[in-house]
This record gives C-alpha cells, sequence and structure tokens, in this order.
C-alpha cells in the first residue's frame, strides 16, 4: 500500500469515526472493505434527510430517493463496475403504500443493486397504519350491553375508524374463504380476532380445541347446535349454551340490533374452511341457519344423503366451527373484534396505559418488484401489509437473503414469473396465508427451467387467517427447494400443481396441518403429465394430522426416495396416478399403512375427460415433450409398455389404472405396512418392517436423532447416518445460529391425532 493511499485511507477512517454515533470501530473497517468492493454506496437513514447527499455522514430518508438517484444514474454514466449497495441504517422505514420498483430501477449482469441491512442493526421496511395511542377511549354505553359476562365492560378500549382512513374495513361477504379485514399488532405481535371457542378452549374435552361441532343438519342452510339433529355420532350436547352465558340469546339480541355475525366452519369437507354469515337464531329448536348455502350444503360428505338431490346430508356431528370477529365473544386480554355497524374496534389491552399500535390495511406489498432484474435485498425485516411481504412479478435474478419475513396478512413472499430466483436464510412468520407462493416459474409449456433456488428458510405459524401450506408451487419447472424448515402450518408443508424437474431436498416438517385435514408434508396434484419431481432426503415428523409423501388424485411421476416419516397419517398416500415411486425410505411409528390405491376407476380418469385432455395439451407426439418423455423413460427406468406419451392415451394400457407405481425396498419401524390395489400394474415388495422402535437402534429417538448403525435399516437406506445431519436448516453469512429441535416445539405433537373425518379424508 502507498503512502498516500495509506493517508487517504486513515483520513476516511477519521471521517467517519467522527460521525457514526453507535456505530463500532470494526464496523467502520469492515465498512470499508466493502467500499473498496462496491462500485457506490448509498447511505439512508430514518433520521435523514432526502436533501442530504446519500452518504454516510449525510444519508437520505427514503428509499425511494435513493431509487431516484439510481435511476438517474442509469439515465447518465451508467452504473458503476460492481453494482451498487444501498444500506440501510437502523429503524423503521415507512413505505406507505409499498415500495414498487419496476424495469426502471433494475440492476445489470455483474452490476446488481442491493438494498442491505447496515451490519447488525435492525431495519423495518414497514407499510402498516401505526395508531395514535391518544386515539383510544373507553368503550361506549350501547356496546358495554354486549360485552361478554366473564369481563367489566370497562376494562375494554374502542378505537373509531370514522376518520382513520383504513380501507379495508368493509362488511365479509356473506360467504367467503379468504380473510379480507385488515389485520391488528401491538408491540409488533398480531393480536387474535375474538373468536368463540377460544382458540385453546376445548368445550368438554371432546372436539378440538377452538372448535365446536355441529349436531345434525335440519336443511341445506340450517343445523341444530342441541337436541334435534341426527349426526351420525350421536352426540347432541348443547356446546353453545354450555357454559351458562345465554350465548344463543345474547348473538339473537346483537343480530337484532344490527350487529352481524359470521360462523367459519367445516361445513363439508375437511379441508377447506368458509365462513358464512348467520341469517338466523332459533331459541325453540335450536338451530342455526346460515345466511346462504356454506358451499355444496350442510353435512359432512362422509355422512348419509338427506334428501334425494344430495344438496345436504344428515351430518356426522363433526362438522367444525367456530364464531369470528364479535365484540360478544372478547373474554381474553389481547382479543379484538371490528364492528361493521359501529365502524369501531373493539380491543381487551393487555396493558390499557401503552397501546403502540398499528394496523396492516394496505392490500399492496411491502415491497413489489414488477419486470426488474438484477436487484437484492438483504437482512431487512419486512412487514406490516395486508398483502404480501414481497410481490415478485416477471423478475430476473432476485435474490431475497438474511430477511426477516413476518406480519403480513397473505404470503412472506409471492413470485409469479420468476427467473433465476434465490431466496436463502430468510425467516417468514404469523404471515396471513402462505410463507412462499411460487406461480408460472420457467416456462412449462415449453420445458425451460426458471433455475431458480429456495434453501435454508425458517417457515413457521403460517396460514393463521386463511389456512394454507407453508410453500404452495404451481405451474413451475426447474426450481430446487432445500434445507428449508417448516413448522406450526395451518395447512401442509409443499403444495404442488403442476410442476416438472423440481427437486424438494433435505427439508425438515413438524406440527403441520394445524387446522386442515387430506395434507401432507408434500402434497403433488395436477394429473398425468407432472413428472421429473424428485422428493429425496427429507424429514417429516410428528406430522399426526398429516400424511408424510402424498401424490393424489392421479397425479404421476412424483419419485420419493431416501425420506424419513415419523408420526404421520400415512407414510405414502398415492392416489392413483402412474409411475409414483417410493424407495429406500425409512418409515417410524405411523397411525397406518402406506398405500397405493386405484380411485381413478371410480373417479374415472379417462383419457376422453381432463385427464387426456392434458396430455393431448402438451402435443406429445411434438418437441420438446417427445424427447422430454424419452429422457424421463431412460432416467426412471420405466418399461416399454409405459411408453410416455402414448401409453396414457391408449385405451388398452388401462390409464385410469395407478400403472408403473411403486413401493418397495423401504423400511417400516413400528408401522403398518403398505397396500396396494387388486388392478394395474403396481409393485409393493421388499420392503420390511422392525416391530419396536428399541429395536431399530436410533441414536437419539427422544430428540429424533434418527441415524442408527442397525443393519436391517442401512441395508435399504446405506446413506442415513451422511444424509441426517444436513437435513434442515445450515449456518450461512446470514444465518448465523440454528434453532434446535426442542427450541421449535419439534419433540411433541401440537395436538391430537386425526380424528374419524381426517381418516374418511385420506381413505376417499
Amino acid at each position: 500500500m502507498n503512502t498516500n493511499f495509506r493517508l487517504s485511507l486513515l483520513f476516511i477512517l477519521t471521517l467517519l469515526l467522527m460521525s457514526t454515533g453507535s456505530h463500532s470501530l470494526a464496523q467502520i473497517k469492515s465498512h470499508l472493505t466493502t467500499e473498496y468492493k462496491a462500485g457506490l454506496e448509498l447511505f439512508l437513514s430514518p433520521d435523514g434527510n432526502d436533501e442530504g447527499q446519500g452518504t454516510f455522514r449525510s444519508p437520505w430518508r427514503t428509499i425511494q430517493r435513493a431509487q431516484q438517484h439510481i435511476r438517474s444514474l442509469k439515465e447518465g454514466k451508467g452504473l458503476p463496475e460492481n453494482g451498487i449497495v444501498v444500506w440501510l441504517l437502523g429503524g423503521r422505514y415507512d413505505v406507505g403504500s409499498g415500495l414498487k420498483m419496476t424495469a426502471a430501477d433494475s440492476g445489470l449482469p455483474g452490476k446488481p443493486i442491493l438494498y442491505k441491512a447496515w451490519k447488525e442493526d435492525k431495519i423495518s421496511v414497514f407499510n402498516g397504519h401505526t395508531i395514535d395511542p391518544g386515539l383510544w377511549k373507553p368503550i361506549n354505553k350501547e356496546a358495554a350491553l354486549r360485552v361478554h359476562p366473564s369481563i367489566k365492560p370497562e376494562i375494554l378500549r374502542e378505537l373509531d375508524f370514522t376518520n382513520l382512513g383504513i380501507k379495508n374495513a368493509n362488511p365479509f361477504a356473506d360467504r367467503f374463504i379468504n380473510w379480507t379485514l385488515f389485520d391488528f399488532f401491538v408491540n409488533d405481535v398480531r393480536q387474535p380476532v375474538a373468536q368463540w371457542p377460544n382458540l385453546d378452549e376445548n368445550i368438554r374435552g371432546v372436539n378440538e380445541p377452538g372448535w365446536t361441532t355441529c349436531n345434525g343438519s335440519k336443511d341445506i342452510v340450517t343445523f341444530h347446535y342441541a337436541t334435534g339433529g341426527t349426526p351420525t355420532d350421536n352426540d347432541t350436547v348443547n356446546e353453545v349454551d354450555h357454559d351458562g352465558t345465554r350465548r344463543a340469546e345474547r348473538w339473537r339480541n346483537s343480530m337484532m340490533k344490527g350487529h352481524r355475525i359470521w360462523l367459519k366452519g367445516f361445513w363439508r369437507i375437511p379441508w377447506e374452511a368458509y365462513t358464512v354469515r348467520i341469517g338466523g337464531i332459533n331459541l325453540q329448536e335450536k338451530t342455526i341457519t346460515l345466511i346462504v348455502n356454506a358451499n355444496q350444503g350442510m353435512g359432512s360428505k362422509y355422512s348419509p344423503p338427506a334428501d334425494p338431490d344430495n344438496s345436504y346430508r344428515i351430518g356426522d356431528g363433526k362438522e367444525k366451527w367456530c364464531a369470528v370477529n364479535l365484540l360478544d365473544e372478547i373474554d381474553r386480554p389481547g382479543e379484538w373484534a371490528y364492528d361493521f355497524k359501529d365502524k369501531k374496534l373493539y380491543y381487551y389491552p393487555v396493558n390499557p396505559q401503552q397501546i403502540n399500535a398499528y394496523i396492516a390495511d394496505k392490500s399492496e406489498a411491502v415491497i413489489s418488484v414488477q419486470g426488474a432484474s438484477h436487484l437484492q435485498f438483504q437482512g431487512l425485516t419486512v412487514e406490516g401489509s395486508q398483502g404480501n411481504g414481497f410481490d415478485l412479478k416477471n423478475t430476473i435474478d432476485i435474490q431475497i437473503a438474511g430477511c426477516k419475513i413476518r406480519n403480513v396478512g397473505s404470503a412472506g413472499i409471492w413470485d409469479d414469473g420468476g427467473i433465476n430466483t434465490i431466496i436463502r436464510s430468510n425467516d417468514i412468520f404469523e404471515t396471513g396465508g402462505t410463507g412462499i407462493t411460487i406461480h408460472n416459474a420457467g416456462n412449462r409449456a415449453k420445458l425451460i427451467p426458471a433455475n431458480s433456488v429456495v434453501e435454508n428458510n425458517h417457515i413457521h405459524h403460517n396460514g393463521k387467517l386463511t389456512y394454507l401450506y407453508a410453500f404452495f408451487i404451481r405451474n413451475s419447472i426447474g426450481i430446487r427447494f432445500s434445507n428449508n424448515l417448516m413448522h406450526d402450518i395451518a395447512a401442509g408443508g409443499f403444495s404442488t400443481l403442476l410442476i416438472n424437474d423440481c427437486i424438494f431436498e433435505y427439508n425438515e416438517f413438524h406440527n403441520i396441518a394445524l387446522k386442515v385435514a387430506d395434507m401432507g408434508a408434500y402434497y403433488g396434484y395436477g394429473g398425468w403429465t407432472c413428472y421429473g419431481n424428485e422428493i429425496r432426503y427429507n424429514f417429516a415428523h410428528h406430522i399426526n394430522r398429516a400424511n408424510a409423501w402424498y401424490s393424489d388424485d392421479g397425479t404421476s411421476g412424483k419419485n420419493f426416495y431416501n425420506n424419513i416419516a415419523h408420526g404421520a397419517i400415512k407414510p405414502f398416500l398415492i392416489g392413483g396416478g402412474h409411475h409414483n415411486i417410493g424407495r429406500n425410505n425409512l418409515v417410524v411409528d405411523c397411525e397406518s399403512s402406506g398405500s397405493i390405491d386405484d380411485r381413478g376407476i371410480a373417479r374415472k380418469y379417462f383419457i376422453s375427460n381432463n385427464f387426456g385432455k392434458a396430455v393431448r395439451d402438451i402435443r406429445p407426439d411434438e418437441e420438446p415433450w417427445k424427447s422430454y418423455g424419452v429422457q424421463l423413460m431412460k432416467k426412471y427406468g420405466y418399461p416399454v409398455t409405459d411408453m410416455l406419451w402414448s401409453a396414457k392415451l391408449d385405451t388398452l394400457w388401462r390409464p385410469e389404472y395407478p400403472n408403473g407405481s411403486m413401493l418397495y425396498d423401504n423400511v417400516e419401524v413400528h408401522a403398518k405396512g403398505f397396500s396396494k390395489p387388486k388392478t394395474g400394474t403396481v409393485t409393493v415388495r421388499d420392503n420390511v418392517s422392525i416391530n419396536k422402535i428399541e429395536e431399530a437402534g436410533f441414536k437419539d429417538y427422544k430428540n429424533m436423532d434418527l441415524r442408527t448403525d442397525n443393519a436391517l435399516i442401512l441395508s435399504k437406506f446405506p446413506e442415513l447416518n451422511t444424509i441426517f445431519p444436513k437435513i434442515g436448516l445450515y449456518k450461512d453469512e446470514f444465518r448465523k445460529t440454528i434453532p434446535t429441535r426442542q427450541e421449535t416445539g419439534g419433540l411433541e405433537y401440537r395436538s391430537a391425532a386425526g380424528n374419524k373425518a381426517y381418516e374418511d379424508a385420506v381413505n376417499r
């Protein structure tokens, strides 16, 4: 290093030290190292000034100001070599209706634009609606008359929405699935919407916590909540009025004063919850009538029809429901409800003297990237939207890494049409919907892969408002999902629809499907063309409300190998379809046998309907699908008689049968065996069983370390001890620590095992 450069560096260091405040010498040295690697560095601070210079000593205040400067550079001398780093110093950046980036904000190959948290600073990119604490008032006298009998009205507070400018405060539709109301947070924690029964309330120890059940249907929109119905479980106890608070009468009185009430319920099937408004309550007959059909009528689809048209059914007494968002049922600290008639939010504060609240109201994503490329986001906390955290649309080379995405009403990350997307080492939690949704990645019709990677993400406590999976992937090709940890999910882990050539590996799942049934750690759907997907080296445990590896309704071409399934309903559920192959997997303590079934016969999986149409639509006699079929046959060793794709369009091959599906060379420990149908070319062979868990010799079964020296297990799964330590999260530059299974609650079941409704669902 020459003398002049050394003196210049010392001068820069001195200036920076004079202006850094809380930033340490080590941070500044590190900053200088980064400075000489980057082409240009810009600085932002919530305490900055957009009239400043964008330097460390004179940072700008808003991200939009940095965008403006970068656009002007591109229009002038262009981007510098090695791109630009925009450093965000600690604090909250309020981006109003959301930060929007377009093609004009793109970087270039080798010249990316990086938005990055400064060192260890805590950065929040936020588009919520902050509430002035002075706006909270004591509850009004009329509302006080509706307060739950167990609490005193004076402990509640109300917030008048008349002049707040909240957009998403309109009444619910009479029937809906997805949550449409704003969301409410205090001290950055989502507050629970008031419901009855309470989330953890099990009224008689009979039903699931947070739910009561119907007692039989009266007609297509009416059910009995006490005696009078004839549910097949013969349970007609009046749980509505069980606590002596005259609940049915209180609800009816509120409705007569113009306050509407909605019930959320699994009225017909255990995997789809509709929220429907009450039309009337009959106290004499002990019935509740919904304002509209709950979707295909009342009563479990597994109970006998109640009318000749099969418009509704008797009901099995397991159709669970709860009441949501009503003042009448606020009875615990933190609960709230918004009354559409009063236009007021009613709240039971934990600390009435200090309510630091915000409302997630804006439907726009916190950060929206539309048609842009070569952008990176690192180390940010993204929060506060009623919509998505990140919303990517038709992007190229976008990286989201080391971010914390929380407190949003829909998906943590939504990627539609992305190419070369990297989603790495993020924590995604407390989302209203999915953790990550990916649509239209790559070009499936032309078999052009997306070449995207989703790895080392911790996704948990998702589906808080709408019961969805951790991941939903649709119409996509060529994505790798690896080393992600998923737990405390309303639905399942991965849900896929119409995908090809995707790899799911080294992922860990526990305590999924906490709200809905007929789920899987991996769930595949989409028919006869979804080939080339590999599900390998994954560990699903403590998932007694879900299946492990699930290929549903004719979906084909799934390859399940070297996975570990513990505590599932079924380790494998292969529902028709072709060439679904499970081999060399370890199954431990599952509730029922893994199976291949031939549902395609009864459900008419014929070439004359949508199954055959989907094959014809890919133009199987033309490129690229013609050669793709040959490649698949060679790679996976399909018999010549199963020629892709012509066999699927040949009635003599009987494509309604589960031809080519196999379960072989798997190991079961304290499990129930495997079953296969009598029809179709199906193979179930060479699977071995160990009767007792103790005989498996697992290294530490209590703590879910399933490595072993058991020769029988290793004969079928020889790489188990090498693969097992690689499963789940790993340390990298963004993820410095890894939570243990004990810390994430992964050593116990979060809820009771599935009931008859779940068993019926998986065996339907």
